[in-house]
């Protein structure tokens, strides 16, 4: 669905609307991501928790309905494809032994445990074959063209390490409150709505500015950079950390990562031909959403190191110092925003193409 939406936004569309666009999809996404800790802490505190996989499927129902009847409003821009059916099946066997492995490792089994360097090997092997099938099949599903172009490489980048990092804290983020502040689900729940909110209004002010600057980089950076610090903050002072810091502190990180999905959508508007949109962004979410589950997992190995395999998240809490090991998750975190910053500080500034010149295309 995405996919589909941001090949109509980017069809001739001047980049403020692209930017427009991309405001939505961000305050979505990350409404979405706010709402979720605070929803699954009222659930926990007041309901049983296995409410919070059975309310997927009504709302799940819902999308599909929504998704169905709105997506066939949209204009269709006929364009004769080979679609790549063995590629696409090599590149989903290898994803899924891929997170297959990085969930079950540290959790299920050791991660030298052969379940674990199997599915490895098997994530390892396939997707050799699935870089060899880019590389021979007539009409790949990830075109290589667009992969040389430095300022596509440089936007995905910089997506995935900086919402791997936002994606992973919202995912540790309740349980540092829980285990390490003393938070209930429902008071950790609460605790992150500003960074919603400061995430969205920043979002939204970028979506306005974005499409209409020439330095439309320079931002994004300085905001990152600010987002980069108030995490880096947030591993020096975990031990420490007062309620009223905290706040601050993921106001600071919010303010300044909402610039970025409108920075990267612009910049892969601005340079790939009109019918590779939909596949240049596809990509891009497909790398953000494996590189957060990858960093998950990484997150999830440092809170866990020193607690036995096959043990829970909780039995981490009642390790002798779970604030140390937050500190270091919070550093991992402040690492991988600092890629998305070098990322974007090393993208090429492209003028930004016309309304014009985008429907001649």
């Amino acid at each position: 669905m995405p996919q589909a939406n941001w090949s109509r936004a980017g069809r001739g569309w001047p980049n403020h609307r692209a930017c427009f666009t991309t405001r939505l999809f961000a305050v979505t996404y990350t409404t979405a991501g706010g709402c979720g800790p605070l929803l699954g802490g009222l659930i926990a505190d007041h309901l049983h928790w296995s409410v919070i996989f059975w309310i997927n499927i009504p709302m799940g129902l819902a999308a599909l309905a929504i998704a169905t009847s709105l997506l066939r409003r949209l204009p269709r821009h006929e364009r004769p494809h080979r679609l790549d059916i063995f590629g696409a099946a090599l590149i989903v066997i290898s994803s899924i032994a891929f997170m297959l492995a990085l969930n079950l490792a540290g959790v299920r089994y050791a991660w030298t445990s052969p379940p674990i360097l199997g599915l490895l090997a098997l994530a390892l092997m396939v997707g050799a074959l699935f870089v060899l099938r880019l590389l021979t099949a007539p009409e790949p599903l990830i075109p290589i063209s667009m992969l040389q172009n430095r300022i596509v490489r440089c936007a995905i980048v910089a997506n995935a390490f900086g919402w791997g990092s936002i994606i992973g804290l919202n995912v540790f983020l309740p349980m540092y409150l829980q285990g390490v502040m003393g938070l209930s689900p429902s008071q950790a729940g609460l605790s992150l709505v500003v960074l919603m909110v400061a995430l969205n209004t920043s979002a939204g002010l970028a979506g306005q500015v974005l499409g209409r600057v020439r330095h439309y980089k320079l931002l994004p950076l300085l905001a990152l950079l600010l987002s980069t610090v108030a995490v880096a903050m947030l591993a020096w002072r975990a031990p420490s950390m007062t309620p009223l810091s905290f706040e601050f502190t993921l106001i600071a990180i919010g303010v300044g990562f909402g610039p970025l999905p409108s920075l990267t959508a612009v910049a892969l508007q601005n340079v790939v031909p009109r019918h590779q949109l939909g596949i240049s962004i596809g990509t891009m979410n497909f790398s953000r959403n494996l590189f957060a589950t990858m960093l998950i997992a990484v997150f999830g190995a440092i809170v866990l190191a020193g607690v036995p395999a096959g043990q829970s998240l909780g039995s981490a809490f009642g390790a002798a110092n779970p604030a140390e090991a937050f500190g270091r998750l919070f550093l991992v975190a402040a690492a991988s925003m600092s890629i998305a910053c070098i990322a974007i500080a090393v993208m090429e500034q492209k003028p930004l193409q016309t309304a014009a010149e985008l429907e001649a295309q």
